[in-house]
């Protein structure tokens, strides 16, 4: 079957170039359409009660994204602390300018209360210090350092769900920042939500960028090492430019945005996708270098070839497809993207390679006037004569190989009791960024401004019981600040108090002090309580347990029956990530194992000879997760399914040897583990080197989770290799070396 679909390919490859290029061009227009996507609410699945009441508090309450702008004195050359009335006009003046803007809905900071308080702006610091001690000194400590060296102001925004309106709103803030008139030695730094945003978003289109002109210079590195001619390398890069630019052009057709996993892609089918290019130029040349003509050594390349690299595909793709039954958005867009990436990879080199093999010996042969034909990995050079002595020493020594294995497999275990999840998105950006910075100063000096909703549904919200309820709730989080790091708390019991001193009986008179309140609902069904402190500031198991802390709390609290308590906004909703990564890693990994498993099975039918092609996957991964533990690499929803992936990608190696030496046990060779290895080793050494060289192209990436995921997808494919050469050829010596002996007698 293969072989007929070779001489097709052959005979009709013209053909099937004109249909290339016209695929490349529809996908140069798709790339036109691709978009980058950071919203958070995006990762999760819409069906889920935190999701569903996130968008509760953005539509019905309308709590948009914050803007905080820190301000810090550096020198004191001009003003010595942040109550000279310079610098608070300074803030003043940049308020008024915010709040002109269509997508500003408030701002506050201490030069608003100067106004409030004194009905302008301060003359003197002794009036800027009679604000501050009307203050509260929780309400003061939030607003202004300790030591007075810096402040803050809040600026609340529309949420942005827009790309390009969300960097027109950032770009337009920081261009207010930068023109704003404060006094020689103060630092403005715009941070907060929009800032880490933007800043992930920018990181994003940059990194992507970035990671696939490395990886495109890595793959052209090896590939002009061991072809030695810059056009013969071009046989096996070619197909897999195509390749990437279609997948791209794919994905803005489909709409299938870039995000912080689908970003990874073009580098990641760089280094993959390099694999299939290789094996059928090398298995071309190969052919050549025996006296066979281009068309017929062609047929043969794919024929041959084209069974261990469908296998290797399929069971690659189905490493992939596995991603698809995940609940987390990101990873279902990555594994459509990276099926479709691989799919038209393996493709292009099938159709386009032989037909490149053949116009590169008709070039050389013509222009060039050159007639000499290479074989990478049929017996030459010294790479092969290398693969030719370890064939020999497994042959001697199978056992030995498996012992290797098993001592790694030891340490690897030991590593995985120390792995941990982290999914937060300021935690992926580079702490040594100003933005970053600010928020860290900001935490430690006004006790964070991290806020934790709770969404409160009743028949009407204004009754006096209820009241009560949510004013004791919240006093009993406020008590217990020392262990969950809250700091201030808002709710309409709050407002209640303020207006009354207590909270009334008559339901009218509530209804008074709620008349212009943000903090319910129009139809008076729902309302929050808003807690701010350093949740995000700390680690992820810190950030866990102060989230249960919320949850246990919830449960406890004594509200009027009827009456439906849960947690909501971005802070909650980055602990259901987390809490859905977790699940998801056993689930995926499970299911993309039996996959792959079942794929090479009904591929091969042979139990032995799938345990030699699958073992290496196995070990391949759990030396992989072994060395995220050790080496303190937590899993993100990037790596939720990076286990899915090594398993799709591992079973290759194997496949590849085993394959190869079948074929030579029934051609009658008497050392096919020799010849196997000398043969496709080199094969499988540079394809591997190209695709970790795509991955570790990933460690370029400034975002950390991209560059995490390159890391150790780079680990994940090293460690497939070594396995594979360990373990594939020492189970099938063992399984056949009987039969050879008794050959060989």
């Amino acid at each position: 079957m293969l072989r007929k679909i070779a001489r097709v390919i052959v005979a009709y490859r013209h053909s099937l170039a004109i249909i290339t290029l016209f695929l490349l061009i529809l996908s140069a227009y798709g790339l036109t359409q691709l978009r980058f996507e950071s919203d958070l609410s995006k990762q999760l699945p819409e069906d889920l009660e935190a999701v569903k009441s996130y968008f509760i508090l953005q539509n019905e309450f309308v709590t948009g994204d914050s803007a905080l702008i820190y301000v810090k004195i550096k020198s004191t050359e001009e003003v010595s602390d942040i109550r000279d009335p310079k610098l608070i006009e300074a803030m003043y003046n940049l308020e008024q300018e915010l709040k002109q803007r269509e997508y500003v809905t408030d701002t506050f900071s201490i030069a608003d209360l100067c106004v409030q308080i004194l009905g302008r702006l301060p003359k003197n610091r002794e009036e800027v210090n009679f604000v501050l001690n009307v203050l509260p000194e929780n309400a003061r400590k939030g607003l202004v350092s300790g030591d007075y060296s810096s402040t803050i102001i809040i600026v609340n925004i529309n949420r942005e769900r827009n790309q390009k309106a969300l960097v027109r709103v950032y770009n337009d803030m920081e261009g207010y920042v930068k023109r704003s008139n404060f006094p020689h030695g103060v630092d403005v730094v715009l941070t907060g939500d929009l800032g880490i945003t933007y800043k992930v978003l920018e990181m994003l289109q940059n990194d992507m960028n970035r990671t696939m002109a490395v990886a495109g210079i890595i793959v052209v590195l090896i590939l002009l090492y061991f072809y030695k001619s810059p056009i013969r390398m071009l046989v096996p890069l070619i197909p897999l430019i195509f390749g990437v630019v279609m997948t791209l052009g794919f994905m803005g057709l489909l709409g299938i945005p870039l995000d912080i996993a689908t970003s990874t892609v073009g580098a990641m089918i760089i280094g993959m996708g390099i694999d299939y290019g290789v094996h059928i130029t090398n298995r071309y040349y190969e052919e050549r270098a025996k006296g066979e003509p281009p068309e017929i050594a062609a047929e043969e390349a794919i024929a041959e070839t084209g069974k261990a690299l469908l296998g290797a595909a399929l069971t690659t793709i189905a490493g992939f497809f596995a991603l698809s039954i995940s609940t987390l958005p990101s990873l279902k867009r990555l594994s459509i993207t990276l099926v479709m990436g691989l799919g038209l990879t393996a493709l292009n080199a099938i159709i386009v390679t032989p037909a490149l093999a053949i116009l590169e010996e008709d070039f050389r042969r013509v222009v060039l006037k050159k007639e000499e034909i290479i074989s990478i990995g049929g017996g030459e050079g010294k790479i092969a004569f290398i693969f030719s002595k370890w064939g020999g020493c497994i042959k001697r020594f199978p056992w030995g190989a498996l012992l290797i294995a098993l001592i790694i497999s030891g340490v690897s275990f030991y590593g995985l009791t120390k792995v941990t999840t982290e999914v937060r998105l300021e935690k992926m950006i580079p702490m040594d960024l100003p933005e970053i910075k600010a928020l860290a100063d900001i935490r430690s000096e006004f006790g964070g401004q991290d806020e934790v909703d709770i969404l409160i549904r009743a028949e009407d919200v204004r009754d006096p019981t209820l009241v009560r309820a949510i004013l004791r709730f919240e006093r009993e989080v406020k008590a217990d600040s020392h262990t969950n790091n809250v700091f201030s708390a808002e709710s309409i019991a709050d407002e209640v108090l303020q207006k009354y001193g207590y909270i009334p009986q008559d339901k009218e008179k509530i209804s008074e002090a709620l008349k212009d309140s943000s903090l319910v609902s129009s139809d008076y069904s729902m309302t929050i309580v808003k807690f701010k402190g350093n949740f995000m500031g700390v680690t992820q198991r810190e950030f866990n347990r102060i989230m249960e802390y919320f949850e246990e709390q919830i449960k406890q609290a004594n509200f009027p029956p009827s009456t439906r308590v849960e947690l909501a906004g971005s802070a909650y909703l980055n602990y259901v990530l987390s809490d859905l990564v977790d699940k998801e890693i056993g689930r995926i990994s499970t299911i993309g194992t039996i996959i792959v498993v079942l794929v090479v099975f009904l591929i091969f039918r042979r139990p032995t000879v799938a345990v030699a092609m699958i073992m290496p996957m196995f070990l391949g991964a759990l030396w992989t997760i072994g060395y995220m533990g050790l080496a303190g690499i937590p899993f993100s929803q990037t790596l939720a399914g990076v286990v899915s992936m090594i398993v799709g990608l591992g079973v290759d190696y194997g496949m590849h040897i085993t394959h190869r030496f079948l074929e030579e046990l029934r051609e009658g060779n008497k050392t096919p583990i020799i010849t196997a290895m000398e043969s496709v080793g080199p094969g499988i050494l540079v394809g591997a080197l190209t695709t970790a060289g795509g991955f570790l192209a990933l460690l370029t990436a400034q975002l950390a989770a991209i560059h995490d995921f390159g890391r150790v997808l780079a680990v994940g494919i090293f460690a497939s290799m070594f396995s594979a050469y360990l373990v594939t050829p020492a189970i099938l010596q063992l399984e056949f070396g009987r039969k050879l002996r008794r050959d060989e007698r």
